[in-house]
């Protein structure tokens, strides 16, 4: 009896170990104890709660799809679209074996419909990667804002929005929020796309209209209102993949990745060759990494395919303290260019910029955080708040570009480089020039200055130059009006004195008719000596030529010289008047000055002015006088015009007797004076 007793025990004792046991493998497939029902021992597969597991993730999904169906036109065109589209279906379907397992676990945790587990496919396809044009990123798309909202971090080194785990804990606290708000799921799922700002909204507009409040009754955009039907067609082809036409991929019942401890920095890398396997798998369950490293105080987990986990311990293991990052954080000193930044950390440009993501032609601001290699002698890690504090600013590259300025008045070389915010040495190299020398006013000064400032300071000189010329310009045209000025009040000023005091006139108008002739009459003086040479020349010739040639000449010359003085002093007595004079007043003017040239030339007031040149007359001279006061003598005239004696024939005193003629014609010419 004690052995039966004892048996009994030990029998009770197994029993209970294999139900512990069956327990924790239920747990680690996501069947839950507390959701077994009647049907439990019922052997049926198809029972939701069923202890018996699913044949593959597909069947575990459809068991747990409790959301009510919606069944409208909307629907049967993107189950149409979808069945058009065979390879966009294959497709997701392929991507979401990855990570499958751990959202449909998530979702029988919450006791939440696993119809949620199909939205990824509606968000992103299930691409980790994938960012829309409202920079909502990640399998579950959050933007920024509501990421932030649900403790996503996003930072220099990752983005938590893309992580496989994080994500997913967000999108489900976010969507049994949204239940909880409205207590429908086709109204959550509406918010999430949506807001739920707008879709209360919408639901209050329906109810003042007096309208259902439904999703199907809701005014909604076009995304939002296709949205719920998207899920709903690949629920139903999901569900019954030959009505469609599709082969739905082998996605075993198992988990995919293991969750593995970190606790040192590590490249990227060396964690997939450590766990044996490419880096594509790697970054695939680890899509959160925004740099060729994992810091283990923002990342203390990483996530490995099931069978590579252990490899990745047991390697790790046997490294023991030997470097697993090659990277690490340096703090610029000063804004510098990036050959600067890698002259001073023993890296390549390329290699910063790549890691770094420096755009070209940019400079790295004084502060920002560089990823640079990782000196063998630095073990130290990056700490937590280093990492998410870091942060990385740029400048644009200077390009300096050559000026030459003007120094001004009082100018040193220091107060000169000061002024243009440039170090007196290197202006003191530029212009060969000592960094205490004096400069004369507008000394050229060659400077090298960014080209902005450079831009600035030549159209600032440019304009002050203008504006120099242009004062300058005004400057001249002032002296000129001014001088205008003072010549029209001149005149004016004259013309009044004419018009106050006729006498005064009347004497500058003798004053110039009296220099007018003297002018004239010094004139003839000299025509008169010229005449009395030509005529002294003359007539030597005459005693070598016929005496009637002789005469005729000097008759022919006497009288052309006599009517040109007297054309010339009438022209000077009777001038035309001034462009501005009154034709009336000109006329009486001329009159007068006729009456006075009259009164000058009479006998009694003539002066005697051609004493000297009478003086100085020869014989020859003597007889033009005679020709220029009686023009007739000698020969006959017509209107000014001589009239030559005929061919070959002399007048009757000339065919008399030479030298008897000529000495009566001077003496009667005598006697004519």
């Amino acid at each position: 009896m004690f052995f039966r007793y004892v048996m009994s025990l030990c029998a009770i004792a197994v029993l209970a170990g294999c139900a512990t046991g069956g327990g924790q493998n239920a747990g680690s497939v996501g069947i839950r104890m507390s959701d077994v029902d009647g049907n439990v021992f019922s052997g049926k597969s198809s029972s939701r709660f069923g202890l018996s597991s699913p044949n593959d993730m597909w069947e575990r999904v459809q068991r747990g799809f409790s959301m009510p169906d919606l069944d409208n036109a909307v629907v049967r065109d993107r189950e149409a679209w979808y069945t058009r589209n065979p390879n966009s279906i294959s497709r997701m379907l392929g991507r979401s074996d990855k990570y499958l397992f751990h959202v449909v676990e998530e979702l029988e945790r919450r006791n939440m419909p696993t119809e949620l587990a199909l939205l990824p496919f509606v968000e992103s396809a299930f691409n980790p990667q994938a960012v829309s044009s409202a920079k909502a990123a990640g399998m579950w798309q959050f933007i920024p804002s509501t990421g932030k909202q649900y403790e996503l971090a996003q930072n220099r080194f990752l983005d938590d929005r893309r992580d496989v785990l994080r994500s997913t804990r967000a999108a489900l606290d976010y969507l049994q929020r949204l239940y909880t708000m409205f207590g429908d799921w086709h109204l959550a799922l509406a918010a999430y796309n949506w807001g739920e700002g707008n879709v209360q909204r919408a639901i209050n507009r329906n109810i003042a209209a007096g309208r259902g409040t439904s999703y199907e009754e809701l005014t909604m955009p076009q995304e939002t209102r296709q949205y719920v039907p998207k899920l709903q067609a690949i629920k139903n082809i999901i569900r019954n993949p030959a009505t469609f036409n599709t082969a739905l991929p082998n996605v075993a019942n198992h988990p995919y990745f293991d969750q593995v401890k970190i606790s040192r920095d590590i490249d990227v890398a060396m964690a997939a060759r450590l766990a044996e396997i490419s880096v594509d798998d790697f970054k695939a369950l680890n899509p959160s990494l925004n740099k060729p490293m994992v810091i283990a105080s923002l990342t203390p987990r990483i996530l490995l395919p099931w069978e590579a986990a252990p490899r990745f311990r047991e390697n790790l293991a046997r490294l023991g303290n030997n470097r697993l990052a090659s990277w690490t954080l340096w703090t610029a000193p000063t804004t510098m260019t990036v050959a600067q930044a890698a002259e001073q950390t023993g890296a390549t440009e390329d290699q910063l910029r790549e890691i770094n993501r420096i755009p070209p032609r940019m400079m790295v601001r004084a502060g920002s955080a560089l990823m640079v290699p990782r000196p063998d002698w630095h073990n130290t890690e990056i700490s937590s708040a280093v990492a998410r504090s870091s942060s990385i600013s740029f400048a644009p590259e200077v390009v300096l570009r050559r000026i030459t300025l003007k120094a001004q008045d009082g100018d040193t070389l220091a107060s000169f480089a000061s002024r243009h915010g440039v170090p007196v040495q290197d202006v003191a190299n530029w212009n060969n020039l000592s960094a205490n020398a004096s400069l004369a006013e507008e000394q050229s000064v060659v400077l090298n200055l960014p080209q902005q400032q450079a831009t600035r300071l030549l159209n600032q000189q440019r304009a002050e130059e203008a504006l120099a010329a242009r004062t300058q310009r005004l400057a001249e045209r002032q002296r000129q009006r001014e001088e205008s000025i003072v010549r029209v009040s001149a005149r004016k000023a004259a013309s009044r004195n004419r018009d106050n005091d006729p006498d005064q006139e009347e004497t500058a108008d003798r004053k110039s008719a009296g220099n007018k002739r003297n002018a004239v009459a010094q004139t003839k003086s000299t025509r008169n000596e010229e005449r009395s040479g030509r005529s002294a020349k003359a007539a030597r010739e005459e005693e070598r030529s016929p005496r009637n040639a002789r005469s005729a000449r000097d008759d022919e010359r006497n009288a052309r010289n006599a009517k040109a003085a007297r054309d010339e002093e009438r022209s000077n007595r009777r001038g035309k008047p001034a462009q501005d004079e009154d034709p009336r007043a000109a006329k009486g003017k001329a009159a007068r000055e006729d009456s006075r040239d009259k009164r000058r030339n009479a006998p009694e007031d003539k002066p005697e002015r051609n004493n000297r040149n009478q003086a100085a007359d020869k014989p020859a001279s003597r007889r033009a006088k005679d020709a220029e006061a009686a023009p007739g003598r000698g020969r006959n005239t017509v209107a000014g015009k001589e009239e030559k004696p005929a061919k070959g024939k002399e007048t009757p005193k000339t065919a008399k007797g030479g030298k008897d003629s000529k000495a009566d014609n001077k003496d009667k010419a005598r006697k004519g004076k």
